[in-house]
């Protein structure tokens, strides 16, 4: 079951990054790590030594302190803007 879990999740993280690559027409950039920090105020999370701002409060729902994750992002003004987030 784990092994499906992480394979919908590689699918659902390679099918955000291309659909958002394509719309945004910048390259993405991947780190992983585990998310030491979320604040639901200003949706950001903080993996390693980067915070990242997500869209939409729901990218944030299955996310905990202490989970492990795979981010693609992208950086905008100045930013990181994560346009895919899935547990690992």
């Amino acid at each position: 079951m784990n092994a499906r879990k992480r394979a919908a999740g590689a699918l659902l993280l390679a099918t955000a990054v291309g659909a958002a690559a394509a719309a945004n027409a910048l390259p993405a950039q991947y780190v992983e790590g585990g998310v030491s920090a979320i604040d639901y105020d200003t949706r950001t999370l903080t993996v390693g030594a980067g915070t990242f701002k997500v869209r939409t409060p729901g990218e944030l729902k299955e996310v905990n302190p202490g989970d492990k994750v795979d981010i693609a992002y992208v950086t905008e003004a100045g930013q990181r803007i994560a346009i895919a987030v899935a547990l690992r």
